[in-house]
């Protein structure tokens, strides 16, 4: 479950990969810093060299409300 977003996720559409990758970027890292240590940290380093659908994936992992991410 992720710290800043929880809603019912879709799989069509376009997404601002970038943005994404940012926003879970910072919540493995805010995961790392409160919780986890360096399992956080990890999954940071995985999110910053993560394909797009991988992406994706650990967005729905955390609870991420990918239709902000829509263009």
């Amino acid at each position: 479950m992720g710290l800043f977003f929880r809603s019912s996720n879709s799989d069509s559409g376009d997404y601002d990969f970038d943005r994404l990758r940012r926003d879970l970027v910072d919540e493995y890292g805010i995961q790392s810093a409160a919780f986890s240590g360096g399992l956080g940290f990890l999954d940071m380093c995985d999110a910053e060299n993560a394909s797009n659908e991988q992406l994706i994936e650990m967005a729905r992992k955390e609870g991420f409300n990918l239709n902000k991410y829509k263009r």
